[in-house]
């Protein structure tokens, strides 16, 4: 029996918080190509990151993608994966160029035609019920800023004291009669204390972060772009 082959898919979909330029260059660096030349990847659709290869490589595939920042599906192969000794290299590579097209010639679009504009092209529509509206002669628009609450929500006036003492304070008067006393606090010798310079880490002995272990991807290569419906 045959290894099963499996395909690495990206729908041009990229992880939450992701920069596209960002994703496109750093997905460059790692195949080591131009970002210009990724752009149609990220066109959307279907596209073949990888073709046939084995459940480890295409595992190895997804780990590096998304590092990257690029969200990764693995479908298995439907093509038959067998080959006969007589195949010639010429003809496996063509059957690897034109999946798309492979594809494509095997729908009979013949009998297919375009509706007019306007056509309603549901065969069986749901049947909408109108509803029944009672007799609305007797009601009438208001104008436009009219208040068209009926009964308004009594709002009673607070009474007021007399408040003829009170007076305004003049501006920057410190008007708490008993401000809280605040007691400096007792500064100790700092004089062999000094400033480190901007962007400087301060921290001596900081902790070590834990690092996710990075892919060997020495190996691996793009596909042709191909986009399949």
């Amino acid at each position: 029996m045959s290894e099963e082959l499996f395909d690495v898919i990206f729908f041009g979909i990229l992880q939450a918080g992701k920069d596209k330029e960002t994703v496109m260059q750093n997905m460059a660096t790692m195949f080591k190509t131009d970002a210009a030349k990724l752009a149609p990847y990220f066109a959307g659709g279907r596209k073949v990151i990888k073709g046939k290869i084995n459940a480890e490589a295409a595992e190895k595939y997804r780990t590096a993608l998304e590092n990257v920042g690029l969200v990764i599906k693995i479908e298995p192969c439907v093509a038959d994966q067998s080959e006969t000794p007589k195949e010639s290299a010429q003809t496996k590579a063509d059957s690897q160029a034109t999946p798309a097209k492979e594809a494509a010639s095997s729908i009979n679009t013949g009998s297919i035609t375009m509706a007019e504009v306007g056509v309603d092209v549901l065969e069986n529509p749901i049947e909408v019920v109108a509803q029944k509206i009672e007799d609305i002669s007797s009601i009438t628009m208001a104008d436009t800023g009219a208040d068209v609450l009926q009964q308004h929500a009594d709002v009673v006036a607070q009474k007021i004291e007399d408040i003829s003492n009170i007076s305004m304070a003049e501006l920057g008067t410190d008007v708490l009669d008993q401000p809280t006393e605040v007691v400096a606090q007792k500064i100790d010798d700092i004089s062999e204390i000094s400033m480190a310079e901007a962007g400087a880490y301060i921290i001596a002995n900081p902790k070590p972060k834990d690092k996710t272990p990075e892919p060997d991807i020495s190996e691996l290569s793009l596909d042709e772009t191909k986009t399949e419906p």
